[in-house]
C-alpha cells in the first residue's frame, strides 16, 4: 500500500498556475475597488472641489470663514490646475504584485506587496506655489499662515488672480485646519486590511 506525501501534494497544488490566477483574480478586483474608492473619496471632498473650481470659488470646505477660497488663499496661479495634476499622479501610483503562497493544513496563504499614494509620496508633488518644500496638501490638515493679512478681491498683479496678502492685519480670523488626505488614506488602508 502507497503512503501519501501530503508536502509534495501541497507543494504541486501551491504551484498550479490556476490556482494563482484564481486568487489573484479575487484580490486585484478587492483591490480596485479600494483604488477606486481612493480616488472617487478625493474627487468628492470639498477641499478638492473648492480647489478645482479656480480663483472664483466658494469656500465650501468653510475653512476661511467663507472669505474667499483655497485656491486664491494658497496662491496658485490663475490658469493652473493643481487638482488635475495631483490626480494624474495618485493614478499612477497604485500597484499590486503577489510575493508568495503558501498552504498550510487546510489553508492558503498569499502575501501582495501594494504600492499606493502615502502621505509622503503625495507631499513631493505639492509644493506650496510660493513656498519652496512645504505642501499644500499637508498645510490643508496642520494649518495655513497669513490668513489675517488675506484679501479677497480681484487684482491684476495678483498670482491667482482673486487674492493678495496685505501687510496690515485686515481680519482677526484664521485659517481652519480640516481633515484631508489622512481621513482619504485611513479608509484606503482599512479596505485593504479587509482583503481576504
Amino acid at each position: 500500500m502507497n503512503s501519501l506525501n501530503l508536502n509534495s501534494i501541497r507543494n504541486k497544488i501551491k504551484d498550479t498556475q490556476k490556482l494563482k490566477e484564481t486568487i489573484d483574480k479575487s484580490v486585484k478586483i478587492s483591490f480596485q475597488k479600494a483604488k477606486d474608492e481612493y480616488i472617487e473619496n478625493f474627487l468628492n471632498h470639498p477641499v478638492t472641489k473648492e480647489i478645482a473650481s479656480g480663483p472664483d470659488g466658494v469656500n465650501s470646505s468653510n475653512t476661511l470663514s467663507s472669505k474667499g477660497n483655497l485656491f486664491s488663499f494658497i496662491g496658485f496661479n490663475n490658469g493652473s490646475n493643481p487638482i488635475g495634476e495631483l490626480e494624474s499622479n495618485i493614478k499612477g501610483s497604485f500597484s499590486l504584485e503577489r510575493q508568495s503562497i503558501e498552504i498550510n493544513k487546510n489553508k492558503i496563504k498569499t502575501r501582495y506587496k501594494i504600492s499606493y499614494p502615502s502621505q509622503i509620496d503625495l507631499e513631493k508633488n505639492t509644493s506650496m506655489p510660493w513656498e519652496g518644500g512645504n505642501s499644500w496638501v499637508t498645510a490643508i490638515e496642520r494649518g495655513i499662515s497669513g490668513f489675517s493679512n488675506y484679501m479677497y478681491k480681484k487684482f491684476n498683479s495678483s498670482r491667482s488672480g482673486t487674492g493678495i496678502q496685505v501687510k496690515n492685519k485686515i481680519s482677526s480670523n484664521s485659517y481652519k485646519p480640516t481633515k484631508y488626505f489622512s481621513e482619504i488614506i485611513d479608509k484606503f488602508l482599512n479596505s485593504v486590511n479587509k482583503i481576504k
